[in-house]
């Protein structure tokens, strides 16, 4: 086995481990001898040049090689630049320009090779290679670029052509939001097809007819030819004198009226006959026709009726020449509804359930004049109330239920006919607007409970501190006592005191006078708020401490 079969036995055995073969790494694969070395760029062996039109764009290129290269790139400006620096055998890299609105310009990508270390290799033929890089400059306009108004009349059009050297799309936009489209585009050469929303795409140049529709309006029109592209934009007004026929209504816009109605005085300029109606019977005119066309303005008022709808609606009033010459004019009418605001904010819920009793609150938003019902066993702080405050917190004061079930009762709120703005009455119920309901459930049929009484730190000869808890959460507590007697004795004697919480706590008793050396008992009580007393049980006796002898 010679040295070389030893070597090769090796370099396995140190693969299968994962370990480094030896000090020959790839990059030295990347080193061939000078004459083995390659450096092609996109098919290229020498020098070439590159060229993009105007627009911002990524491009690959392709290199080739066996060797380890970098690129450098010399670009005044740095509208040239590349996403990565230096690379290894055959790889790709990407030039990337911004956009060009200037003039034309050039720069220089050269890839070259480059040792371990990432030197340049100098002195060796054919380790470099240079990209002339030239970019166009932007030409997106239309021309003409502007034109005389058209006449009203007269059938015209007009050939206009695009001027790009860049992808670009075309569209009309009208002056005035409710603006006739009166402009109709029709390609005639170059790459220009129709795409969405009426609009065309291209590239490079191209020409097309704009074709204008006669105008029958009273008033002049204008609209903007537009040619976009990702490098700018450019626009021709396209505008139109109004018809030598005079027919004009003022005021053209739509209108808004308060839900309350009210009136709309138009002016309706016109040398021939005409009529005015409506869409919906909620407006009416005062002149709803005119047959003389002597061409005054005549004054007709639109009488908006109050809307009691409780929606906010519109009409269109439609102005009609007897002519067919004139073109009719419209004019919407927005009408608002009235704020009938009627709701419960809160409790969010539409029951509440309660344990014992207590205060209740929720906040009521009414536009409407109102009135509240309760069970007998819930009280409200206020029981009516008118639309005048916009907003009414109440509160409900729920008496504890001592009864021996549970209960449940509804509140509801009645909404009232109400004036509003304008002398109009609103009639909640014919308006479909319904009385706002929640349920109150409330727990009962829980004795309370009361612990056997206990003695507190000891007890004398005549005295002794006497506790006992209580708990009565669907009970209102107004009173707890303490019943005690000697265990031989018949009759007890009653100590009370007032509980700062009727629902829980400790009742403490300071017992005095007491015998000596007598055993007694206890037992403690709860009186709640209906007069209604609950005792509990006998305690253990206990016994007070004995006489001490006298001298």
């Amino acid at each position: 086995m010679n040295a070389r079969h030893i070597f090769l036995m090796l370099a396995a055995a140190l693969v299968l481990l994962g370990l480094p073969c030896c000090s020959d790494n790839y990059d030295k694969e990347l080193m061939p001898t000078v004459g083995d070395r390659v450096l092609k760029v996109d098919g290229h062996d020498t020098a070439f040049n590159l060229s993009f039109n105007a627009s911002p764009s990524t491009n690959e290129v392709k290199v080739e090689s066996n060797t380890l290269w970098k690129v450098e790139v010399v670009c005044e400006g740095g509208w040239c630049s590349t996403d990565k620096v230096s690379g290894r055998g055959s790889e790709a890299f990407s030039l990337i320009l911004r956009d060009n609105m200037i003039a034309e310009r050039k720069c220089s990508v050269t890839v070259y090779m480059v040792d371990a270390e990432g030197n340049k290799l100098e002195g060796v033929p054919g380790s470099s290679l240079t990209i002339t890089v030239t970019q166009a400059v932007s030409a997106v306009r239309l021309d003409p670029s502007s034109l005389p108004p058209f006449a009203p009349q007269d059938n015209q059009r007009e050939l206009f052509r695009v001027i790009a050297n860049v992808p670009w799309t075309l569209d009309v936009t009208y002056e005035g939001e409710n603006a006739t489209e009166f402009i109709t585009i029709t390609p005639e050469s170059g790459s220009m097809t129709e795409a969405e929303g009426g609009a065309f795409e291209g590239e490079n140049e191209a020409t097309f007819y704009v074709s204008v529709a006669d105008n029958r309006t009273a008033a002049d029109r204008k609209a903007y030819i537009n040619l976009r592209s990702g490098v700018g934009s450019y626009s021709v007004e396209i505008s139109q004198i109004k018809s030598e026929y005079s027919f004009d209504v003022s005021p053209a816009e739509n209108q808004v009226v308060a839900a309350e109605g009210g009136s709309i005085a138009f002016g309706v300029l016109s040398i021939v006959g005409w009529s005015v109606d409506s869409s919906a019977d909620w407006v009416t005119f005062s002149v709803p026709s005119y047959p003389d066309g002597s061409g005054s303005r005549v004054e007709t008022v639109a009488t908006v009726a109050p809307n009691t709808t409780g929606q906010e609606r519109s009409a269109l009033l439609r102005f009609k020449p007897a002519d067919g010459r004139y073109q009719e004019l419209s004019v919407y009418v927005t009408q608002r509804a009235y704020d009938m605001t009627f709701a419960i904010s809160s409790p969010d819920a539409s029951e509440v359930v309660m344990e014992g009793g207590g205060t209740l609150s929720f906040d009521l938003d009414s536009r409407f004049d109102w009135t509240l019902e309760t069970p007998s066993w819930v009280s409200a702080s206020m029981a009516e109330g008118n639309a005048s405050t916009s907003s009414r917190g109440i509160a409900l004061e729920v008496a504890y239920n001592s009864t021996n079930s549970n209960r449940t009762g509804t509140v509801t709120v009645y909404p009232q006919a109400t004036p509003f703005a304008g002398g109009v009455t609103l009639d909640p119920g014919a308006l479909g607007i319904e009385p706002l309901r929640f349920s109150v459930t409330q727990f009962g049929g829980r004795e309370p409970a009361i612990s056997v009484p206990w003695l507190r730190d000891g007890y004398t000869q005549t005295s002794a501190t006497v506790e006992f808890n209580f708990y009565s959460p669907y009970y209102r507590i107004v009173e707890a006592g303490l019943e005690y007697r000697r265990e031989d004795a018949s009759s007890a004697a009653t100590m009370t005191v007032n509980p700062s919480d009727p629902t829980e706590g400790t009742a403490s008793f300071e017992l005095t006078g007491l015998d000596p050396a007598s055993r007694y008992v206890t037992r403690g009580y709860v009186k709640d708020d209906s007069g209604t007393v609950k005792y509990g049980d006998w305690s253990y006796p206990f016994t007070t401490a004995g006489q001490y002898p006298t001298n």
